[in-house]
């Protein structure tokens, strides 16, 4: 039987080991239990919850003998897919890289930036408040540079106590928080964009699984415009489809790297 060790705790993770054929055990990490909790129960799937650098996911190769690494973070967890690829490539393991599908609308109003410094500057030309749904990790950038950041910004980020005591330590106000697990849908984004009477909605272009869609259709719906950050772009192969990575992992003969 063939193990792989999956890098989960997003949406596409979930869907994928739900979908895992029985033939093949997979060892699903994720850094928080919230991203646990989402991973199936069914034998045959393991689950490691912690942060892990290079080290760890070297460590962590060896000690399961993993035959593949399955890359499906969050498209702007950089960090987390260079330390995943220097360990499969240091061990000789084959490492799958997940494409998430993307989404256009050529109706909405949209901006894109190459990176979260540049949308954050925009948002000076602009005046009124904004709802950011960027993750609580971007929060000290838009910070630094919006102007009456503390006034104009509210924060959609995700429901842990990590997140809260990080944004505490910010000195954001909790009356500019909104905290929650999951995509949000496009009536709820319509809701709190509408309730803080937003001007613009800022996001990062994270896939139809991270919920591009129902925010695209918020800011269509309320005609605000979406400034959007591109995700950083992939190098290497990449698997656009769960069958194209099940396909590889049955292939015994070709190794990709």
């Amino acid at each position: 039987m063939k193990k792989i060790l999956l890098i989960a705790g997003t949406g596409d993770s979930s869907a994928f080991l739900s979908q895992l054929p029985q033939d093949i055990a997979a060892v699903a990490t994720t850094v928080s239990s919230l991203g646990a909790d989402c991973i199936p129960k069914r034998d045959g799937i393991k689950v490691y919850t912690g942060s892990l650098n290079q080290e760890g996911f070297t460590a962590l190769l060896q000690e399961e003998r993993c035959d593949f690494l399955v890359d499906m973070s969050h498209p702007f967890a950089v960090e987390v897919s260079f330390a995943a690829r220097a360990a499969a490539q240091s061990v000789g393991v084959p490492y799958l890289r997940f494409l998430r599908e993307g989404y256009v609308d050529a109706k909405v109003n949209c901006r894109r930036f190459k990176d979260t410094q540049s949308a954050a500057e925009a948002l000076n030309e602009i005046s009124g408040n904004v709802l950011l749904t960027t993750g609580s990790k971007t929060v000290g950038v838009f910070q630094k540079y919006v102007m009456g950041f503390a006034e104009r910004c509210y924060l959609r980020v995700l429901s842990s106590s990590q997140v809260l005591s990080e944004l505490e330590a910010l000195n954001i106000d909790a009356g500019h928080i909104f905290a929650m697990k999951g995509v949000a849908s496009a009536a709820l984004n319509f809701a709190l964009a509408k309730e803080i009477n937003a001007a613009c909605i800022v996001a990062k272009d994270s896939g139809i699984t991270g919920g591009i869609k129902e925010k695209i259709a918020a800011a269509k719906a309320l005609n605000i415009p979406l400034f959007l950050i591109n995700a950083p772009a992939e190098t290497g192969a990449v698997y656009p489809t769960f069958e194209e990575i099940f396909a590889v992992i049955r292939k015994e003969d070709e190794v990709f790297l």
